[in-house]
């Protein structure tokens, strides 16, 4: 076993110890199960979050860890770990009453075995980030030629020869007021010119590209890496949202502190659930990567299952999460017109008589008006007025998000340590 097959081996048993004891915590049950014995098999699902089939595509892996527990001393100790892929799990763990020894693996040969088989694919999560590639996009203008992005150019903006070209992403608004500069005095921008520019522009950022290059060192520094950068901004977000968190909670009602938070929450919840999809996948695909993190998926699992949803009236679902929190954003920003209801008008005393009624209409032509009444037209533009959804979340609710935000973070972070491990246990290969 080379060493970082080892150290991969020591991040197993440090995950699985940490899982172990975070569930006797909370379930008296097993910690009694657990101390009423000398030696337990527990048995470890390999997937915790509850599996929407049409958000996650992969099938669970039937490769679960058991973990032999001591249970005498101040308290429960793994003394040996295996896997097996001949137990059938309907809960998170089950304690084993017998264990067949012929149908389990043991370490380090099913971390071998798991290494041998990782594959390539699983390494652009921890590709280096080189930055933006160099593009161009035709102008149809008579001033500007031609839109380069350049990020090795030497000056933030240059116009040379009717070619301009910028080092980094730019408003276009700034971009219009560097080119006018450049032009001089004496040659303005048309509205031909500027239309120009800007549709030019908007195909260069559409095609704007960010070159990755996996690398071939063992070293690799992970703030560097696909995973590092995402783990990074992931930080940052929680970092923001707990301090708004704050403000709310000393100001209770202020609505400018409650719309960060819940525009943090918003943009977290739907940028990174399918992150999580994705990390659930690779685990089905790849279980050495659960085994390392196991820890970090029950903390997540655990951090989401104390959202109050009993009180929401919903299920422990990533898609329930994600509404929840998008219809108490869409109602705070899209809520400029004065009604939390829907509006009824008592049109009793008014003419609306019904002018004709059509029948028989072609088919795929039913959602035309059978009754025509009058004012249609000025009843149809009426009907336009739509509200966003009243689902007002309690402040609970955003306390414990914050640990939903803090526990998927640690674990973007556990398993970009876990493929860096793994890289560096691959055999170099001889080109």
């Amino acid at each position: 076993m080379t060493i970082s097959e080892s150290e991969i081996q020591s991040r197993i048993d440090i995950a699985a110890q940490g899982f172990v004891e975070q569930v006797i915590k909370t379930d008296s049950g097993l910690a009694a199960a657990i101390k009423a014995k000398d030696k337990t098999y527990l048995a470890i699902n390999s997937s915790f979050l509850y599996r929407e089939k049409q958000l996650v595509k992969t099938l669970q892996s039937p490769k679960r860890l058991v973990a032999l527990i001591i249970g005498s001393g101040k308290k429960p100790c793994i003394d040996q770990l295996m896997v097996t892929g001949d137990i059938a799990l309907t809960k998170h763990y089950r304690i084993l009453d017998s264990l067949d020894s012929s149908s389990v693996t043991g370490f380090p040969k099913a971390v071998s075995n798991e290494i041998d088989s990782i594959g390539d694919v699983i390494m652009v999560l921890i590709g280096i980030v080189k930055g933006f590639r160099s593009a161009a996009e035709p102008v149809s203008s008579g001033l500007v030629k031609t839109l380069r992005l350049d990020p090795l150019l030497a000056n933030e903006f240059d116009l040379t020869d009717q070619v301009c070209a910028i080092k980094r992403v730019m408003t276009i608004e700034d971009l219009f007021a560097e080119i006018s500069k450049a032009l001089g005095g004496d040659t303005a921008l048309t509205d031909n010119d500027r239309q120009a520019v800007a549709k030019a522009y908007d195909h260069l950022l559409d095609d704007a590209t960010t070159e990755v290059a996996i690398s071939a060192k063992k070293k690799v520094n992970s703030k560097e890496t696909i995973l590092g950068k995402i783990t990074e901004s992931l930080q940052i977000q929680v970092d923001e949202y707990q301090a708004a968190l704050k403000e709310v909670q000393k100001s209770g009602t202020d609505p400018q502190a409650l719309n960060e938070v819940l525009r943090i929450a918003y943009n977290f919840s739907t940028d990174v659930l399918p992150l999580v999809f994705l990390f659930m996948s690779i685990c089905d695909l790849k279980p050495l990567i659960f085994w390392c993190t196991v820890d970090k998926q029950w903390a997540l699992y655990r951090a989401f299952a104390s959202l109050p949803w009993a009180a929401l009236g919903r299920k422990e679902k990533l898609h329930d999460y994600r509404d929840v929190i998008a219809a108490a954003r869409n109602h705070a920003f899209h809520h400029v017109l004065p009604f939390d209801t829907t509006v009824e008008v008592d049109l009793s005393t008014v003419d609306v008589r019904a002018e004709r009624m059509r029948l028989f209409l072609p088919h795929g032509q039913k959602n035309q008006h059978a009754i025509q009444l009058n004012d249609q037209e000025l009843i149809d533009v009426f009907a336009e007025f739509s509200r966003a959804k009243q689902r007002p979340v309690s402040t609970v609710f955003w306390q414990r998000n914050l640990q939903v935000m803090k526990a998927t973070t640690d674990l973007a972070a556990a398993v970009l340590d876990t493929l860096l491990l793994i890289h560096q246990s691959r055999p170099k290969k001889v080109s």
